[in-house]
């Protein structure tokens, strides 16, 4: 060891360690690659740990363009666009990207022309295709969550089909040896609140006893929660009144539930009024309370146009797409806020100049775990 002239083979394996744990996600696992010596290190049962420790993990959020169709990545831990990064994404026949429907953890799951469900990690590109599953007519529809417990490599989804009385809950979970698609029976109702259907992905959280509670907006804007161990049903107040149901979205982060939502701003200037609003569901008193409000001179393109609001959440931090459907500007306006800070981060130049071509950004978040388990 005199003569190696190389300084990394003068630090011992802690050393080398503390240093790797360091860097971001993508660079640390980059640096596998470059030795025998540190894909040992970073491989190592004490490199995650080390890493969490001394580093701040943050969630990436993957943004969808259905059309043309395209993927942008946002990394937290930089606060920055991954740019030239592309991930290993499941596709269809002519490399047609499937489609992403829902998130969790590590995972991702997409969703295939033939209604069929892949299970991705987006960071190492593996994935598994799901059995597919068949219903009668009746159960129209398709609302899907996804769990991911922490420290877990196991998942499980849920998808809500039917209007109500008329329901059925699908379960997949890769734990089981045999896994495959069963049925819920969603047989009890706390109240009853007549005919209802889901119209948007879920969200899940785990309840006091531990159980799955799988949480859903219904098209007239009310919460439904669904305990996937009790089968029951309770149905919350809306939070708005009206046909709102395109002006919101359902999110979770750190096991909290939030709805995002443009709403009107009480003593705003004419020109200024609509805004997003953040208001989370408190479960202990079955009632919502509002978080945070942005900015009104973030919002001033919001006035005169209809939108449609798109979210996820990881963490700390909920990413938004506020879309135009219908107005006087065209436009896509991208967001990020931060719970803990109550902060909100403009991101929409990436997307370019307002044009008439905009589309709808879908957006999804993931943790970056090269040990995440499809």
């Amino acid at each position: 060891m005199k003569n190696d002239r190389n300084p990394w083979n003068m630090l011992s394996d802690e050393m080398v360690e503390t240093v790797l744990a360091q860097l971001p996600t993508l660079d640390f696992c980059r640096c596998r690659f470059v030795c025998k010596r540190w894909s040992s290190i970073i491989n190592s049962p004490t490199f995650q740990t080390t890493s969490h420790q001394i580093f701040d993990r943050r969630p990436w959020f993957l943004i969808f363009n259905k059309q043309p169709a395209s993927v942008s990545v946002y990394d937290m831990e930089i606060c920055d666009w991954r740019a030239h990064l592309k991930l290993p994404l499941p596709t269809e026949i002519r490399k047609k990207p499937c489609i992403p429907v829902v998130s969790s953890g590590g995972l991702m799951c997409f969703q295939s022309i033939a209604n069929s469900y892949v299970v991705c990690n987006p960071f190492t590109g593996s994935v598994r295709s799901l059995p597919r599953f068949r219903l009668s007519k009746k159960f129209r529809g398709g609302w899907i969550a996804m769990h991911v417990p922490q420290g877990s490599n196991s998942y499980k989804l849920f998808v809500v089909c039917g209007t109500w009385p008329d329901m059925v809950m699908k379960v997949f979970s890769s734990a089981e040896k045999r896994a495959t698609w069963k049925s819920l029976s969603l047989g009890l109702l706390t109240e009853e609140h007549g005919s209802w259907s889901i119209w948007d992905r879920g969200v899940t959280v785990t309840g006091k006893e531990q159980q799955i509670l799988a949480y859903y907006l219904t098209l007239d804007g009310n919460l439904v929660c669904i305990d996937t161990e009790k089968c029951t049903i309770a149905i919350y107040s809306k939070l708005l009144e009206g046909d709102n149901f395109f002006k919101m979205d359902l999110v979770e982060c750190g096991g909290r539930v939030f709805v995002v939502v443009l709403m009107e701003t009480d003593g705003a200037s004419i020109s200024m009024k609509r805004t997003l609003h953040v208001w989370e569901f408190d479960t202990e008193s079955a009632s919502w309370k509002q978080t945070s409000a942005m900015p009104a001179n973030m919002s001033k393109d919001y006035y005169n146009n209809e939108a449609l609001i798109t979210c996820s959440g990881h963490g700390e931090h909920i990413m938004i797409c506020v879309n135009s459907i219908n107005g006087v500007t065209s436009f896509n306006h991208v967001v990020i806020y931060n719970i803990k800070e109550n902060t909100w981060i403009d991101l929409s130049p990436r997307f370019g100049d307002y044009n008439a071509d905009v589309t709808v950004l879908l957006p999804h978040s993931f943790k970056p775990d090269i040990k995440a388990s499809v």
